[in-house]
């Protein structure tokens, strides 16, 4: 293996763009799940908001065992098309299938047999986003070792990212105005998806056919519980996790709430939601340049301490709203949210393939699946934490599920519960990812000056 194969090798335009239009795949999938399904089990399939919550917890932590061991599947393959890019395909293919199976389901699923069926659902959910996503992340730590490369390759993640939110978020809100808010509509709006995100998969694995991935040696691997041992002696990696792991529970408070807020408390449509989605998703392409801009100039623990502050106060804000909000006050909001978003979005993924390549340097193995597989471990269990809490804090709060969308009135310790999740619990949550940030000393300087012979402590 030669360390300086590709340090400074430019990514190709097409290449990076390639790889970041396979983020559509995740994100849609995240954010269809992330904003409407929790709704959508507690108002329309008659599921209990604890109940909902409780679906989501159990499929992430089968997804605890599933990411970590599909890093190791993806490390191991071999094949004319590379290590991880087959799994594009694959897993597009499991993904768009648990989407249907999630949001078009038979009409004769109603009452318990919703809550088993919406738990297996959710577990091939969890499957297909495991099959992509893993080996999905673990591609750019070998597709470039330049520190600032994979700035400008994350770049285009959060761009597809914002496109792929125009297609989940704002297409959604508006597709659901047009074709009713209600489990037809919904079915509709997952069939579009559905193809979204197999285009999606199979651009991303045509456009990347050039990519230099830089060589992986080859022979003995060691057994996976002395690779594991040797990843939790990686200090940044694993600060960077719990960063990661606070920043997503904050999104995922956000969330598991939106659409309830902006429904229930503001008394909003789903076209408000879709003009807050244009707003969050304009101010994010918007900063993309912004923030690697500022990366550069004060370092990637500093910016993302920026947007993480960004973040809590505009979640902060959400208390002082409320019904007969004009547009514009409401606006302001999502626009902020989008600027932090973009920052906490490029910089911390960006930060991923540096500490894969710190374990590289201090250990001379290629590696890059058992950390993406540990990565979004840490990610999902944010996100069975996130909608666990909230479907318990309205559960507890008096919260009433049913199956007549939001036409069932609501007490106003319920109301509080979802005042609470979007305005309280993510500042909370980030305040955390600040002070963790804090110990997080990978610059591009210590990451250079480690070799295999001496590790630079981090």
């Amino acid at each position: 293996m030669n360390d300086s194969a590709n340090v400074d090798i430019k990514i190709p335009l097409a290449v990076a763009i390639g790889w970041g239009v396979g983020t559509v795949v995740p994100s849609i999938m995240f954010n269809i799940t992330n904003i409407w399904l929790m709704p959508y089990m507690t108002n329309f399939m008659g599921i209990a908001a604890a109940a909902a919550g409780g679906i989501f917890f159990v499929s992430k932590i089968y997804d605890a065992v599933t990411d970590p061991l599909m890093g190791v599947i993806s490390d191991k393959t071999r094949t004319r098309w590379g290590r991880q890019r087959p799994y594009l395909v694959l897993g597009a293919l499991v993904s768009a299938l648990s989407i249907l199976a999630l949001f078009a389901p038979p009409s004769a699923v109603t009452g318990d047999m919703a809550v088993w069926y919406m738990l297996f659902a959710l577990i091939l959910y969890s499957t297909g986003y495991t099959i992509f996503n893993v080996p999905y992340l673990a591609m750019p730590a070998e597709m470039t070792q330049n520190f600032h490369e994979r700035s400008f390759l994350m770049s285009w993640r959060v761009t597809a990212i914002q496109v792929a939110q125009i297609g989940a978020l704002i297409g959604s809100s508006f597709l659901l105005s047009i074709f009713g808010d209600d489990r037809e509509g919904y079915a509709l709006v997952a069939w579009i998806m559905a193809g979204l995100i197999v285009m999606a998969g199979c651009t991303s694995f045509g456009m990347t056919a050039k990519a230099r991935f830089h060589e992986v040696p080859h022979g003995p691997t060691p057994p996976f519980r002395e690779q594991l041992r040797t990843v939790v002696g990686n200090k940044p990696f694993l600060q960077l996790v719990g960063i990661k792991f606070m920043m997503l529970l904050a999104n995922s408070f956000s969330f598991g709430a939106y659409a309830y807020f902006v429904l229930r408390v503001l008394q909003e449509t789903t076209d408000t939601m879709g003009y807050m989605f244009i707003a969050s998703t304009s101010s994010a392409l918007l900063a993309i340049p912004i923030w690697l801009r500022i990366s550069k100039l004060i370092g990637k623990q500093k910016s993302l301490m920026i947007a993480c502050s960004i973040l809590a106060l505009t979640s902060a804000s959400w208390l002082l709203a409320g019904p007969g909000d004009p547009l514009f006050m409401i606006l302001l909001r999502p626009f902020g949210t989008g600027i932090a978003a973009s920052g906490m979005l490029m910089i911390g993924q960006s930060m991923l393939p540096d500490t894969i390549e710190y374990d590289r340097r201090r250990t001379g193995l290629e590696r890059a699946g058992v950390f993406a597989g540990i990565y979004t471990t840490a990610e999902k269990m944010a996100y069975a934490f996130g909608p666990a809490l909230t479907g318990f804090l309205l559960s507890s709060m008096g919260y009433v599920s049913g199956t007549q969308g939001m036409a069932i009135e609501q007490p106003e310790s319920a109301i509080t519960a979802i005042y609470i999740a979007i305005g309280v619990a993510p500042g909370v949550c980030l305040l955390g990812a600040i002070y963790l940030i804090k110990f997080y000393k990978l610059d591009e300087e210590k990451l250079r000056a480690t070799t295999l012979d001496e590790a630079a402590p981090a």
